[in-house]
């Protein structure tokens, strides 16, 4: 089939759909999209809250839990042991299927009924002391983590694959520890405040570093020890300088902040931070082969917008999915084969519309099954029964799609409406990538969260009260409520998080961790990509960056880069 030009349904913009494509989506028997790219992950992005907790307690035995799902999502939430218990079972909730209702409207239904987990976490069973966390397992004494495993002593972190003693960080690849302030960072220990680096020792305040020992305040540098914005220098010499920064207090540290940002613009850097990859496309790419604008994702194999993705093969449109094939606009699709339209639905097989669902297969619109096979709506069928049923709801899904209220048409092969999420807009990863002003929500007739979890106003210390070194901090400071300097927001200072910056030798954050977290996130190229010319004086060469033409970063080609930085 030749390559075709559609309109979005939702933004009304021109989208290619290529020959390949629609090989795709013929091998997995869905029609071809109507919506672009990048609304496609927007509305997927709608239906994932990986930050904003709340509590509420657990509907089968009234314990207080923490979980993603406000008062307002009307979802029946239990806790881990309940959830996993045979004290229920799913199928009691098992619906006919309704051929007047719209199909999306029954599922919605149905989910907002069956009970779900809280947060996605083993904690207490595959692991110890790490309540708060969500998309979680195999760690240990973790707070405010999400999407991670194989962990210990973290905190206030995402998107981590194995680590050790770390405060602040995201996208952390292969073992780290002793880490503060890090992002894209990789088999490195007692770093600081430091981005895209890789095996590095000892430093702070470093960008795309690898294989350095004792530097400080550098760039794009490779195999050095002692060096001060890029700059060679003794041992002593180096010594005196950092220890003129006194980053253990508050102030510096944010003067050197400022300074380390100021000086990475002056650095080339390359167009594309992918690593032994043939024929891909995006940024952060690892062993990846035939791969179109995927973003934070190992070993991809003939894929398509993907991102912070563990080993996808022949699979589109994915998010936070791992070890998987044949799958497509999923959320957290892991250990699955033909996982469509799935979310946090895991190690199943031929699923659709399947709702926090595991060892699975041949299910349909389904809630919180496990080991279970031909259901629809929750309900047991014959294998036979089963694929009348489903191919009867699919007919009756493109005749009589859902229409939401701008009027969009949902047939089958669309994900769950934005409109019909559970979370409001801005408590969704979609608000990061896709920023909505309260008013653009409801005009899109979404939902917005006004009544997040949260306290103003009771600090019993104020900022400048803080002292300013780290070993002057007293234990008493994990008595006391801070105030955030930028948002007010109350917060305050576990025992954990105090022995990890007495260890490290870092100051006391004078800001909450949702503050932090932006910042740090706002720091991370965006998850797209634009058609650039190398910035080198005389290089012709073009390339798909994540670099907007906008931005002031200088942006080489491979080669002009290599130069720079042999």
């Amino acid at each position: 089939m030749n390559q075709e030009i559609k309109v979005c349904q939702n933004c009304k913009k021109d989208f290619i759909i290529e020959p390949d494509d629609f090989a795709f989506y013929e091998k997995i028997k869905v029609p071809p999209p109507t919506f672009c790219p990048e609304c496609r992950k927007q509305r997927r992005l709608s239906w994932r809250n990986d930050f904003n907790l709340c509590t509420s307690n657990c509907k089968l035995c009234g314990k207080s839990v923490v979980t993603l799902f406000s008062p307002e999502s009307k979802m029946t939430v239990y806790c881990n042991k309940c959830w996993w218990s045979d004290k229920w079972n799913p199928r009691d909730y098992g619906v006919d299927y309704d051929s007047t209702k719209p199909f999306f409207v029954q599922i919605k239904e149905l989910i907002q009924r069956v009970p779900i987990l809280g947060l996605v976490n083993d904690d207490g069973i595959g692991s110890v002391n790490s309540e708060y966390t969500h998309d979680f397992a195999f760690s240990k004494n973790c707070y405010m983590v999400f999407s991670a495993w194989k962990i210990e002593n973290v905190l206030y972190t995402s998107y981590i694959i194995a680590g050790k003693d770390i405060v602040d960080c995201t996208n952390i690849l292969d073992f780290c520890d002793l880490i503060y302030e890090g992002l894209q960072l990789e088999l490195c220990s007692r770093v600081k405040w430091s981005q895209n680096c890789t095996s590095c020792l000892d430093s702070a305040f470093l960008f795309d570093c690898k294989d350095c020992s004792n530097c400080f305040m550098c760039g794009g540098l490779r195999h050095k020890k002692y060096c001060f914005r890029n700059e060679q220098y003794t041992k002593e010499e180096y010594e005196k300088i950092v220890d003129s920064y006194k980053i253990s207090t508050w102030l510096e540290s944010e003067r050197a902040k400022k300074e380390f940002e100021e000086f990475i613009l002056t650095i080339p850097r390359k167009f594309a931070n992918n690593k032994n990859c043939y024929n891909c496309t995006g940024d952060f790419l690892i062993n990846g082969k035939n791969s179109k604008s995927c973003f934070n994702v190992q070993r991809p194999e003939n894929d398509k917008w993907i991102e912070n993705s563990d080993s996808p093969k022949d699979s589109y449109d994915l998010v936070c999915s791992g070890e998987l094939s044949e799958c497509y606009e999923g959320i957290t699709s892991d250990h699955s084969s033909r996982n469509l339209f799935g979310i946090f639905t895991w190690k199943s097989q031929n699923v659709q519309y399947a709702h926090h669902c595991h060892t699975s297969h041949d299910l349909f619109g389904c809630a919180s099954l496990r080991n279970a096979e031909y259901c629809i709506l929750n309900k047991q069928y014959s294998k036979e029964e089963f694929e009348k049923l489903r191919a009867q709801i699919i007919q009756d899904m493109n005749n009589n799609p859902y229409t939401d209220s701008r009027g969009v048409k949902y047939k089958f092969g669309e994900f769950y409406p934005t409109e019909l999420s559970y979370f409001g807009y801005n408590e969704t990863i979609a608000q990061e990538q896709f920023p909505m002003t309260r008013e653009e929500v409801f005009k899109n007739n979404w939902k917005w969260q006004d009544s997040f979890q949260l306290t103003k106003g009771k600090e019993t210390i104020k900022s400048e009260s803080i002292p300013e070194v780290i070993d002057d901090v007293k234990d008493q400071i994990t008595k006391e409520i801070l105030q955030c300097i930028d948002c007010e927001r109350n917060y305050k200072i576990t025992e954990a998080e105090l022995t990890l910056y007495r260890r490290m030798q870092v100051p006391i954050p004078h800001r909450c961790f949702y503050c932090r977290l932006s910042t740090r996130l706002k720091k991370r190229n965006s998850y797209k990509l634009w058609h650039r010319k190398c910035m080198k004086p005389e290089c012709t060469n073009e390339f798909e960056t994540s670099y907007a033409p906008d931005r002031p970063e200088i942006v080489y080609c491979e080669t002009c880069y290599n130069n720079e930085v042999a």
